[in-house]
């Protein structure tokens, strides 16, 4: 069976986390404060703060930007549920907008009143946006790319099999050194004098040992992400198939759209190949409303498998098995 999706991990890093784990010093500690500063180097920002997930990135970020009760926090519906959560957690309200053909928000659908806007770049193609003091951009699809460097804050996800992983982690990226002063602040809670609500949001060095390594090898995976995509591109040109389009796309996944969309997952399945619908329920299905083109990219949209870790024979047999079925 392809995998439909599969981290990179080369003896570089199994070295890196032995490393970590040999010294006896796992917690927070200097491989974080490098990863920090060297990821923030990598994005172009000035200050960089390290988490335990791309979820609680996105959470201080809303903290840091003063969003509480009942504020207005718009998001695609088109997007996984781990964007609602945090605006949840601060009593916020999510206000949901349809996205593009292209399955990104909707600039023109955001209303003028709200007190932020999440802007993720979904599948790994930079969206276009009105800047402005309330963005937060999650670049957890497109970290590699030209995205996370015009807004106020950035998040990213280092999941296990995002552009880069420490196996579970996120960041926080800002140029703003109040930004970055509240959001390691609130990541912890030991050793305060006073009091304020903090979280256990804390990364590993050993995590952090990882992800800078892979932080290096990031230019290199997005080269070969590019390469399996033009193959697929001119494969499939004539299919009656959508196929991703934008520039400076570093293709996380490879989304393609047809009504056929589950005879093509289960043919493929056959044929041993996964292929996943690449959002698993639009938001909408879980907050309500009704989002044309959020529920059509649900009905149409699969993911083919993509990594830097693809062989030749395995970007081949993608390609062989999409066109078998198409005849």
């Amino acid at each position: 069976m392809i995998p439909h999706s599969k981290p990179y991990i080369g003896e570089e890093e199994t070295e890196a986390v032995s490393r970590v784990l040999r010294s006896g010093l796992l917690a927070q500690g200097t491989e974080v404060l490098a990863f920090e500063e060297e990821c923030a180097a990598f994005i172009g920002r000035r200050y960089g703060v390290a988490v335990n997930s791309g979820t609680a990135a996105l959470h201080l970020g809303l903290v840091t930007l003063g969003i509480g009760k009942n504020d207005a926090v718009i998001m695609p519906s088109y997007a996984c549920a781990a964007l609602v959560h945090p605006v949840l957690w601060q009593r916020a309200q999510p206000v949901l907008c349809d996205v593009t053909e292209h399955y990104g928000l909707d600039a023109q659908a955001v209303p003028a009143r709200c007190r932020a806007v999440v802007v993720p770049h979904l599948f790994g193609a930079p969206v276009p946006f009105k800047p402005g003091n309330h963005v937060i951009e999650d670049i957890a699809q497109s970290i590699g790319g030209s995205t996370g460097k015009g807004t106020p804050i950035c998040v990213a996800s280092f999941y296990a099999t995002k552009m880069l992983t420490t196996g579970e982690g996120g960041m926080l990226l800002t140029d703003d050194p109040a930004i970055a002063e509240e959001a390691r602040d609130r990541r912890d809670y030991d050793n305060r004098d006073s009091f304020a609500v903090r979280y256990a949001y804390k990364m590993t060095d050993f995590q952090a040992a990882l992800g800078r390594v892979q932080l290096q090898r990031l230019p290199g995976f997005v080269t070969r992400r590019r390469e399996i995509a033009d193959q697929y591109t001119a494969a499939f040109q004539g299919l009656p198939l959508r196929l991703p389009m934008g520039r400076e796309h570093v293709y996380f996944r490879y989304v393609v759209a047809t009504p056929r969309r589950q005879e093509l997952t289960e043919y493929l399945d056959e044929e041993g190949v996964a292929a996943k619908r690449p959002v698993y329920r639009p938001l909408h299905h879980y907050l309500g409303g009704a989002f044309p083109n959020a529920e059509r990219a649900h009905l149409e949209c699969l993911s083919l498998p993509i990594y830097p870790a693809m062989t030749a024979k395995e970007v081949q047999g993608v390609i062989q098995s999409v066109l078998k079925f198409f005849g």
